[in-house]
């Protein structure tokens, strides 16, 4: 018998051990496969894990949201909010995503839509939600295990954009979408800046940036609301306090009045319509020499509410709003054409394009 039994055991022994390596390869194998983390430094030099591929992601205000549509728009998950347009000049697959709110102005978002969407990372930056860091720290122990990366707040200045569409863009796998966005703003605002920067003091066009429906709110030169006006050599006649975060600072149609703009931009469509025939304004020059500019407004408006880097072809419509004789040469239905083709990932018809671009038209008519 014990002649029997040591070969049997030896070839036992051998069959275990065969069975044991291979048990050793798969957990192996299992052990690569499953390392789909990175580690990666956000804008505040938090150092975090993320997922190796990132194709969900939730961004917690409209700026970062609009930023995430613009260069990867099939990696968004929803929407901070969503303007009720007929036609949202969208494409189906992004205009159908789901509105879930978020942390801006006065809006509270909600932990557990999020969470149960899965996102592979929550995307955080410019928030009115208490300082940065404190806002970052309640985030990430709101969200748990979702990584909560922190990006500069810069993306809502137009001149200060460019590191953040580049740290997205690397975040994301976009870094070609990231660089011709980089591009388009930087060859833009060196136009516009070689145009304005020697206008006279005096010949420079006085501009008053009206808000909500009867137009009696404002922000002032500096306030990042009315940011394209200064951008664009514009002299915003709003002598008033700058009200931080959601700005909006309420005037008097006596002080308007005093500042007699020669031009009065607006995002308010209900101000615009009524502003002609108000006798309140009559008297002020914009009104008479029909110097009213109503911003485009789909699939956001251009020019404020959201900020963001869409701002960017809203500085190309105030250039050419404020001094169309400097601007002869910039062809803003092409540039248009372009943006929303490559940044909004839609193709205007010629009617579409009408619509954006000739509002100020109606008030004539």
């Amino acid at each position: 018998m014990r002649g029997k039994i040591g070969p049997i055991l030896i070839l036992s022994l051998m069959v275990l051990a065969v069975a044991s390596c291979g048990c050793a390869d798969n957990t192996n194998q299992q052990a690569v496969q499953n390392s789909s983390t990175i580690q990666i430094t956000d804008m505040l030099d938090r150092q975090l894990a993320v997922p190796a591929e990132i194709s969900s992601v939730v961004a917690t205000s409209p700026p970062s949201n609009i930023l995430v549509y613009m260069l990867a728009p099939d990696k968004l998950a929803g929407w901070n909010f969503k303007n009720n347009f007929t036609q949202p000049f969208m494409d189906e697959r992004y205009s159908n995503l789901p509105v879930i709110g978020g942390w801006f102005g006065t809006q509270t978002g909600n932990y557990e839509t999020i969470i149960n969407m899965h996102p592979d990372i929550v995307i955080e930056g410019y928030t009115t939600d208490g300082e940065i860091h404190e806002a970052i720290e309640r985030r990430q122990e709101s969200f748990g295990s979702i990584p909560v990366v922190a990006i500069n707040d810069s993306i809502i200045f137009v001149n200060e954009s460019d590191p953040t569409i580049e740290y997205v863009g690397k975040l994301l796998d976009c870094e070609d979408q990231a660089e011709k966005l980089i591009e388009f703003r930087s060859l833009l605002l060196n136009e516009i800046n070689s145009t304005v920067k020697d206008i006279p003091k005096d010949k420079k066009v006085r501009v008053y940036y009206a808000e909500g429906p009867k137009g009696l709110m404002t922000d002032p030169s500096g306030s990042q609301h009315s940011q394209v006006i200064d951008i664009c050599g514009g002299i915003n006649v709003a002598d008033c306090q700058l009200t931080p975060g959601n700005g909006m600072t309420q005037v008097s149609i006596e002080q308007v009045m005093s500042w007699n703009p020669e031009v009065i931009i607006t995002s308010n469509p209900q101000f615009y319509s009524a502003v002609y025939s108000d006798p309140l304004w009559a008297s002020v020059d914009a009104v008479q020499n029909k110097r009213i500019y109503l911003a485009p407004q789909n699939p956001f408006c251009w020019i404020d509410r959201p900020q963001g880097p869409h701002l960017i072809l809203g500085t190309a419509w105030t250039a050419k709003m404020l001094y169309p004789d400097l601007f002869t040469d910039m062809d803003l239905p092409k540039l248009t054409r372009e943006f929303y083709s490559e940044f909004f990932h839609y193709d205007l018809t010629d009617k579409e394009l009408d619509v954006l671009l000739n509002h100020s038209a109606e008030a004539t008519t």
